[in-house]
């Protein structure tokens, strides 16, 4: 039965609601300010003498007052009011807004009413005044807002537990103190210190271990907290304002603080989730975490949670009655020194993109940008990050990466090496070719190992490994179809001999490269040692007069002791015999050292 009464009594207090014009209201408290206004006002009337219905305005009143109003010098456009005989409540003309047309007690009338309510609080109940007009019959109802400010529930107590456990408690916890009775205060303060307790306790398990955590699951964790949390203020704020049933400038101020603390929970719990989402993306394998992608997608989520936080931040700031004319406008003044201020924050975006569309390094790989030479390290919105080869990181702007010539490393297909070695001037031609010849074996695959087949045993047996299959030789690495080794006796130099030596290491591993860069070194000295073949150095050579190996003929006419023998052919003679005695002596150390070493490659 309660229930009944309570419902048909708040939708006539809807009705009466319907008469206010709220607009000036914030929409998080409107519902209560109405029922409150609405009880004010009743009790204002109440107290007061109730006008004849034909001092009303009606249609045709109105009518004419609208012609009245369209003569004088600001036309039509002032609206149609009439004002409660004796008083300063006036009922207006809505000119604008959902509510065009009606007419409703004007909004500075409502915003008034808690002033008017409290000048006539102590003045006596009027009379009934129902023989005077039959027609129209206004029951009182004595004491009723004060009922509604000091009792829980909507409108009747005996709905609720406790309302009727409220009905029970001694006197003086129903004494009204600054708008509210001591146990509406003391449901306040247990209310909000349960609430923030509770999340207290939540927030350490939730949010303050995270260190093991990835960056996605702590995002989850704060979009969980976040939805508790607003759980937790949506039933601090039912409790407070529907079942304490706190009014006036007291639930004005508590709604107003849950409901911006609602709303940033909201807001943030949003931007929570964009970063949870972007998070979870990145996590996947198809991903670089340090990448272009990786920014980029971090960007647009990053973007789309901050606009959406901040459109609920607004949202929440205009529940709770702050214009948006001034903020908005002072945001586009601002907006527009900001963008004039990040400039080249905004060129480095811009520049990250082409970064992203045009791809020409990636994270890992190595790069000569600007004279700095390292590893990609992470490609960032506003810079790319590099560790360079020293250790020490350094940061370039992506404005700047996007236009300077960039020479990524890592991408070249092979590793090019370009040698001279110099031999001395008195190195006879027959030493010289065969000083290439001995750079060209070295460079070469033994023909051996070219001509035998995987599965070769017995003999070949210390070529194999283990699984039965052949070690690839170091020089394959450099002798590709397509480019094979060079060698050539390429120059005179100022003080030696010069032999050109290019080759092309596959794959473009950089230490593998200097390894066999060092086997190829040690070949090169132990072969040319054991052929008598002597490296050139910057000298300057002195020749003595009366030395009998290198005689002084400069100036002087040469004397041949043979006629048909001339300079040329006794230098190529004393080659020849040079050469016949090398060609006798044993096998060079160089050529055992080298089939030792591939063999113990092979075994090993």
């Amino acid at each position: 039965e309660a229930r009944n009464i309570e419902l048909t009594a708040l939708n006539l207090m809807k009705r009466a609601r319907n008469t206010l014009d709220l607009s000036k209201v914030p929409q998080a408290v409107r519902e209560h300010v109405g029922m409150e206004s609405v009880l004010q006002l009743k009790e204002i009337f109440d107290r007061m003498n109730i006008p004849l219905i034909d001092t009303i305005p009606d249609t045709e009143m109105v009518e004419a007052e609208r012609q009245r109003l369209s003569k004088t010098a600001l036309g039509d456009t002032r609206p149609v009011r009439w004002r409660y005989p004796n008083t300063t409540i006036d009922i207006v003309e809505v000119m604008e807004g959902e509510q065009q047309g009606r007419y409703l007690f004007s909004a500075d009338t409502v915003d008034r009413l808690s002033e008017y309510y409290k000048k006539v609080r102590d003045l006596p109940y009027r009379k009934d005044y129902g023989q005077v007009a039959l027609e129209y019959h206004a029951d009182l109802s004595k004491g009723f807002y004060e009922y509604y400010i000091s009792t829980p529930g909507q409108l009747i107590t005996q709905v609720s537990f406790l309302g009727r456990l409220i009905d029970r408690l001694p006197g003086w916890f129903k004494k009204v103190h600054e708008g509210q009775t001591v146990w509406q205060w003391l449901g306040l303060f247990l209310a909000v210190c349960l609430g923030a307790l509770f999340l207290l306790m939540l927030h350490g398990p939730l949010l303050r271990r995270p260190a093991e955590l990835t960056k996605a699951n702590r995002n989850w964790r704060r979009c969980f907290f976040n939805l508790i949390a607003i759980g937790a203020l949506y039933l601090i704020y039912s409790f407070l304002a529907h079942k304490i049933n706190l009014t006036g400038s007291v639930l004005i101020v508590v709604t107003h603080c849950l409901t911006l603390a609602f709303w940033y929970f909201v807001a943030t719990g949003v931007l929570y989730l964009s970063n949870a989402i972007s998070e979870t993306i990145v996590a996947s394998p198809k991903i670089d975490p340090e990448g272009i992608q990786a920014s980029y997608t971090r960007a647009i989520f990053g973007l789309f949670g901050l606009i959406s936080m901040i459109l609920l931040m607004l949202t929440g700031l205009f529940k709770v009655g702050v214009s948006l004319g001034p903020l908005l406008a002072g945001a586009g003044i601002g907006g527009l020194a900001i963008a004039l201020a990040a400039r080249p924050t905004i060129e480095n975006v811009i520049g990250s993109f082409m970064i992203f569309l045009d791809k020409p390094f990636r994270v890992g790989q190595r790069v000569n940008v600007m004279g700095q030479n390292g590893t990609i390290e992470s490609i960032g919105l506003r810079s790319t990050k590099i560790r360079l080869l020293t250790g020490h990181l350094t940061s370039i702007p992506n404005q700047q990466m996007a236009n300077v010539e960039v020479e990524n490393i890592a991408r070249r297909p092979h590793i090019r090496r370009l040698l001279n070695v110099t031999i001395t001037y008195d190195t006879p031609p027959e030493k010289i070719n065969r000083a290439v010849d001995i750079l060209r074996d070295i460079l070469s695959i033994p023909d051996t190992l070219e001509k035998e087949p995987a599965d070769t045993s017995g003999a070949m047996e210390s070529n194999l490994s283990i699984e039965g299959q052949r070690e690839p030789h170091p020089n394959e690495a450099i002798n590709q179809p397509d480019f094979p080794p060079r060698v050539f006796f390429n120059d005179l130099n100022t003080d030696s001999l010069n032999i050109l030596i290019v080759y092309w290491y596959h794959p473009p591993e950089y230490w593998d490269y200097l390894e066999h860069a060092h086997w190829i070194n040690i070949q090169i000295m132990e072969r040319f040692k054991a052929e008598g073949i002597d490296f050139a150095f910057p000298t300057q050579t002195l020749h003595v007069a009366g030395d009998e190996k290198r005689p002084l003929t400069v100036g002087q006419p040469w004397e041949s002791k043979e006629e048909h023998f001339s300079p040329s052919a006794v230098l190529a003679q004393e080659t020849a015999v040079g050469a016949q005695a090398f060609k006798d002596t044993p096998t060079p150390t160089s050529e055992e050292v080298r089939q030792k070493d591939s063999t113990s490659k092979v075994i090993k």
